[in-house]
């Protein structure tokens, strides 16, 4: 992960650096399962010296590997997601003007690798579905609907409405 030498910035405030780098990024626990990064996720930030704080803010674009929730084949999911962090200086004498959700670090180099893998995790779908028309899994056989036919009996009525169908004939 990027660690962001700000030690020049520090000392000019007002002063804003642009940063781009790749770097690799570990697999991301989601739901008991890792999820792999297929490349290295690109950084495309700023930073700025806001007086007390530096600002980080920018895009992460990162491609991952995951499964399908309806027919579990794996694919790549593209992602790109906006951070946007403030960090304070620790070691600096604070104001009042540190809010409660600012970063801290010290020294010259901020890590900003939990930041980066909170935002993926968070801008994470619900579910991921590898194309609009996936068929699925079939609920019987299990074969993958995309793929082939199956000859599994098809009883599409919702057995919680199976009175109401008895009711009408």
């Amino acid at each position: 992960m990027p660690l962001l030498d700000v030690s020049k910035l520090k000392m000019n405030r007002g002063e804003r650096v642009d940063f781009q780098c790749r770097e690799k990024l570990p697999p991301l626990p989601v739901e008991g399962e890792d999820i792999k990064p297929t490349q290295e996720v690109e950084y495309r930030l700023s930073l700025t010296n806001a007086d007390n704080a530096i600002v980080v803010d920018g895009i992460i674009k990162v491609d991952l590997l995951v499964q399908c929730n309806r027919c579990l084949d794996s694919f790549v999911y593209p992602m790109e997601a906006q951070l946007q962090e403030t960090y304070y200086d620790c070691n600096l004498p604070q104001s009042g003007d540190k809010q409660p959700d600012w970063v801290p670090f010290s020294g010259d180099q901020i890590d900003i690798a939990p930041e980066v893998t909170q935002t993926i995790l968070v801008n994470l779908p619900m579910r991921f579905i590898c194309r609009e028309d996936c068929r699925g899994l079939c609920s019987v056989c299990g074969v993958d609907l995309n793929n082939n036919q199956c000859q599994c009996p098809r009883d599409e009525l919702d057995p919680r409405l199976a009175k109401l169908k008895d009711l009408l004939n």
